[in-house]
């Protein structure tokens, strides 16, 4: 991967954010190391960087429902976060990979909301984004935040375990969101996707595939593993001491995951809400707004 280092990163971190600042098609604001995020997605490409910025910003403000409205205290996002566990692991693999878990809190597709459920994933993600993936980023002289590129995942692994899934919760899945879900993570999200495992696949998973198909890029698909026969080849994946309690590691227990990233979403509530980080004034004028 392309790197950059020292005086030459901060200057074109620089010039990335004054081209941010006074683009009018882009909010007020962008923290220092959300904008890092995007220049190491794009393996320092500044001109491939602007233009993902500028997507994932059309996206979100022509999707203000899942990316902008939100507010972990009203009452169907709370209830979104009781009945599913979204999960960002501690650490990263050997490979330098941030891993995520989904998986069913409460099995009754009566509860299944979609547009929530990937809402507060964006939220979870947006939160964990301000903050290093690992160790603890330093101050310099004038009490400005330095970070290098270890302190920032090469990428997501995501790991989707689908037990309790039925039939019926298929019924609860909106089209339009898991379009517009595959679009962002797919061409928009500040950090490359490298895996995504399915684990207790259930025997109608080939239609539950199909649904999805038609939204997931040749070369995502391809990442798509399938694990079958229990946890084993997961662990050749994924070191097992990373994952939950629950899936035979040593991360600590889901519940006392989650409750770390409750709390870390309660503490960045007012950023979260704050329409000058996500918001455009002149949405008429972005170029994406046909999405």
């Amino acid at each position: 991967m392309t790197t950059i280092k020292g005086q030459e990163l901060d200057a074109v971190l620089s010039e990335i954010q004054n081209w941010f600042e006074t683009n009018t098609n882009l909010p007020e604001k962008i923290q220092p190391i959300v904008l890092h995020r995007f220049l190491k997605c794009m393996h320092y490409d500044v001109e491939k960087t602007k233009t993902i910025i500028e997507l994932n910003y059309g996206l979100r403000n022509k999707n203000p429902h899942i990316f902008i409205d939100r507010n972990m205290d009203d009452e169907q996002t709370a209830k979104g976060l009781q009945v599913s566990d979204l999960l960002i692991l501690p650490g990263l693999t050997p490979e330098r990979h941030k891993v995520l878990l989904f998986r069913l809190a409460d099995f009754d597709p009566r509860t299944r909301n979609s547009l929530e459920e990937t809402k507060i994933f964006f939220m979870m993600t947006d939160a964990r984004f301000t903050e290093p993936d690992i160790g603890t980023s330093a101050e310099n002289q004038d009490g400005k935040r330095v970070l290098d590129d270890a302190h920032i995942a090469d990428g997501d692994v995501q790991i989707v375990d689908i037990d309790g899934y039925t039939m019926r919760h298929l019924a609860y899945i909106s089209i339009f969101v898991l379009r517009v879900y595959m679009k962002f993570v797919q061409e928009a999200y500040p950090s490359r996707l490298r895996a995504i495992h399915i684990i207790n696949c259930p025997s109608f998973l080939d239609r539950m595939m199909a649904m999805m198909k038609p939204f997931i890029r040749e070369e995502v698909y391809q990442l798509i593993n399938y694990h079958t026969e229990g946890m084993d080849s997961l662990y050749k994946e994924v070191p097992r001491d990373m994952l939950p309690v629950e899936y035979g590691g040593k991360a600590g227990t889901i519940a006392e995951i989650k409750t770390h990233w409750l709390q870390n979403l309660r503490e960045k509530t007012a950023y979260l809400s704050d329409d000058k980080y996500w918001k455009i004034t002149s949405q008429s004028k972005s170029r994406w707004s046909l999405f």
